[in-house]
């Protein structure tokens, strides 16, 4: 027995160093995993914190660039909404110079027509200016008098009334021609 015993008392002394050893082991096998822990946190910590600086950053550029398109796109509104004006005023000014000089071909005048100033805007606005027609020559009949001739042709002909009658059908014929042919050009106060 006392054999036994001695036996029994090595192979404890054995397990006791083995697990002094083990607990040694797993001592330093849990600083080690703490410490990669520890150093796998930070620097999923740095991760992450960059990736949110990159993220905040690619954000405030894509808000710079939108404000940015949203500024020009409002100064290209204004600035097509100006031109746009512009383009509208020459339009009119062309057409009112164009209409008073027919008119005064015609031989109408307006004193509340102010041509030169007109003149002036078209010209500051960079408009096309508009030519005022040539004055008919004697062997070009106008419209208006052509249509005077047509209308009262038509009228005097095939008349049983007396000389007078037709004579007074084919004026009112043609003052009426006159004054559509007026109306037509735009030529109407």
């Amino acid at each position: 027995m006392v054999f036994l015993y001695e036996d029994v008392c090595g192979l404890n002394t054995m397990l006791e160093s083995k697990l002094k050893k083990a607990e040694a082991t797993i001592a330093d096998q849990a600083a080690i995993a703490t410490t990669k822990s520890e150093h796998y946190e930070a620097k999923y910590k740095a991760m992450v914190e960059e990736h949110q600086a990159a993220i905040q950053k690619v954000t405030h550029e894509a808000q710079a660039k939108s404000d940015a398109s949203q500024v020009q796109h409002e100064q290209d509104m204004a600035s097509y909404q100006e031109s746009l004006k512009n383009s509208v005023v020459i339009s009119l000014l062309q057409a009112r110079l164009k209409m008073a000089y027919e008119a005064m071909a015609l031989g109408v005048e307006c004193p509340s027509w102010n041509i030169k100033a007109w003149e002036t805007k078209l010209k500051d606005l960079g408009g096309n200016p508009v030519e005022p027609p040539s004055k008919p020559t004697a062997k070009e009949p106008t419209k208006a008098s052509e249509k005077v001739d047509d209308v009262g042709a038509s009228k005097d002909t095939g008349g049983d009334a007396g000389d007078n009658a037709e004579g007074d059908a084919g004026r009112n014929a043609g003052e009426d021609a006159a004054d559509e042919v007026m109306t037509e050009g735009g030529a109407a106060p």
